[in-house]
Order: structure tokens, then C-alpha cells, then sequence
């Protein structure tokens, strides 16, 4: 008896993997995504959108920062001055210009942490509004259907992948503005 001839090798597209051209194809829905997301909530969107540029910019503003405070330290240390402990350097004046970089360095650090709370809670909220309008515009649509459409299987599967796509469209909204 002789074997079975062996199987074909598996592709990518049979692994579910999309090609290069399918994903390039997919990138001209992100307009009309985004179109969607700023008619939700422009304000938010901006809100967002800035909350992430300022946050994108203070690890550069605090490695200057830091840059100024290992200088600062070093003009200190050049000063050569006879400092018995820390408690006269700093009745003498000598390090406020150092403690007030610490202090500085400090607070944009908070800054920092509290941007990206902010970027979360917008996010979060945009989120809400938009799963909330594409809810509204999907009951919209099913509204204008006949009685009979409702009694179609296929029709009932796509309206609740539809229902079930708009809660999992935002996490492609953060990944998008990230």
C-alpha cells in the first residue's frame, strides 16, 4: 500500500497572518476611523492628542534638567569651598541653585505621571463616547430595517459583529494616537 502523498506546506494566509498588501489595503479605513472619532468628541480629540505631545516631550525636558543638575554639582565641587557638612552649605547659599533643579526635576517628574493619567482618562472617556455614538448610529440603522430583515440569520450575525467591533475599535484608537 503505498503512502498518502504528504500535505502542502501551509501558507500565511491559512495561518490567519495578512500579506503586506492586505495590511497597506486595511490602512485606507483609517480616515474614515479617525473621521468618526474627531465627529464624536473634537475637543477630547485635541485634548488627547496635546495631553500626548506634552507628555512625549517631558523625558527630553527632564534629561535637560538632569544635564543641568550634574553641572550645577560639578561648579559646587570646583568651588573648593570648606564645607564641613551639608547643613553649611546650605546656611551659605552655595547649593539653592542645585536643591531648586532637584526640586524642579521633582515636580516635572509628578508632571509626568499625572500626563499620563490625564492621557488615560481621556482616552477612557473618548472611548465611552465613541462605543456610545456607534451604538446610537448602529440602533439607527437596524431602525430603518424591515421586520423580515431581523428574521435572516446572516443579517443578525453582522449586526451583532458590528454591536461587538465597536468596543474593540478603541483600542485601536490608542494604539493610532500612541
Amino acid at each position: 500500500m503505498a503512502a498518502p502523498p504528504p500535505a502542502p506546506p501551509k501558507s500565511r494566509r491559512d495561518h490567519g497572518a495578512p500579506s503586506l498588501r492586505e495590511r497597506f489595503n486595511a490602512m485606507r479605513n483609517l480616515p474614515p476611523f479617525l473621521r468618526q472619532i474627531w465627529q464624536t468628541s473634537p475637543g477630547l480629540t485635541l485634548a488627547s492628542l496635546g495631553l500626548r505631545l506634552l507628555r512625549a516631550l517631558m523625558p527630553v525636558v527632564i534629561l535637560y534638567i538632569g544635564k543641568l543638575i550634574i553641572d550645577e554639582a560639578i561648579r559646587v565641587v570646583g568651588l573648593g569651598l570648606p564645607l564641613d557638612g551639608f547643613g553649611d552649605a546650605l546656611r551659605g547659599g552655595q547649593i539653592d541653585h542645585l536643591l531648586w533643579l532637584l526640586g524642579l526635576e521633582l515636580a516635572l517628574a509628578i508632571a509626568s505621571d499625572l500626563l499620563g493619567r490625564l492621557v488615560n482618562y481621556a482616552d477612557g472617556l473618548l472611548s465611552e463616547l465613541f462605543t456610545n455614538a456607534s451604538s446610537v448610529r448602529l440602533m439607527e440603522h437596524a431602525a430603518t430595517l424591515d421586520l423580515e430583515d431581523f428574521e435572516d440569520p446572516d443579517l443578525q450575525d453582522k449586526l451583532d459583529r458590528a454591536r461587538r467591533l465597536t468596543m474593540s475599535r478603541m483600542n485601536l484608537m490608542s494604539q493610532l494616537f500612541g
